[in-house]
């Protein structure tokens, strides 16, 4: 079983996308993720993980300190760790088994699938070379297989905090801001855990999506920043990930 859903969040007291669209089962067993200075302006009925006071926006690498709390705290458990304006959706099985099982070719996951996804990928979590899994990103194009192994992963993230509890503390985490996820992933693929996406099952990410909704941390993200923390990134892992450019020195992701 998962037995808690961290939720991170700032500036969004009363905008809880992801919490509100799971199930009440679910939502027993949330911890949102706040910062110190605005723990009054949450009132949800869940549990709550305060981080340090200095553990704040003032702090150029707060989202990655903050993921790296949250890993201290799961690490004898199954988790998640979800984005705070994420929604879930489903594909059609005809991609991988030919046979369509619903009208569109993805749709929004309703509650019943929402809790066989967390039911699924508790038993992937329990494979001896998945340590961390989780969803498919809605805009990439579907495959013809239900999952991937030792993909990409990304702002929702199952764990098994017990396989790499022992060297946690060794894995540097907080050096970059920019894809932390990635350095995340990377810093345990690179050590031998494995990894799980779903190609069934996708989230949406609402900030990404809609232009309309502000992100505090990303929103004023600058191209000197983000290029200085792929560089960072490379340096982790030489022969890894590679930067490429495109013919005026622009990155190309």
């Amino acid at each position: 079983m998962i037995e808690r859903i961290f939720i991170p969040t700032v500036n969004r007291s009363d905008n809880q996308i992801t919490y509100n669209n799971l199930p009440d089962v679910l939502k027993e067993r949330v911890t949102m993720v706040v910062q110190a200075w605005e723990r009054d302006k949450y009132q949800y009925p869940c549990d709550y993980l305060v981080l340090p006071e200095e553990v704040n926006l003032d702090d150029y690498y707060c989202i990655s300190k903050t993921r790296k709390i949250i890993y201290e705290a799961g690490q004898n458990m199954k988790y998640a760790v979800l984005d705070d304006d994420l929604t879930f959706g489903r594909r059609n099985a005809k991609y991988w088994t030919g046979e369509s099982n619903m009208e569109m070719s993805k749709r929004k996951a309703t509650e019943e699938d929402i809790l066989e996804m967390f039911d699924l990928y508790s038993k992937w979590l329990d494979e001896p070379n998945v340590t961390v899994c989780g969803c498919g990103h809605s805009e990439n194009p579907p495959q013809d297989k239900p999952y991937s192994n030792n993909s990409s992963l990304g702002s929702a993230l199952w764990i098994n905090g017990n396989d790499f509890k022992d060297i946690l503390p060794e894995l540097e985490l907080t050096r970059v801001k920019v894809m932390e996820d990635t350095v995340f992933l990377l810093s345990l693929l690179s050590r031998g855990y494995g990894n799980r996406v779903s190609q069934e099952f996708i989230f949406f990410n609402n900030s990404v999506h809609k232009k309309s909704m502000k992100s505090t941390i990303w929103d004023e993200q600058t191209f000197e920043n983000t290029h200085r923390d792929h560089k960072i990134a490379e340096s982790m892992f030489p022969g890894i990930f590679t930067i490429l450019y495109d013919d005026n020195r622009s990155e190309e992701h």
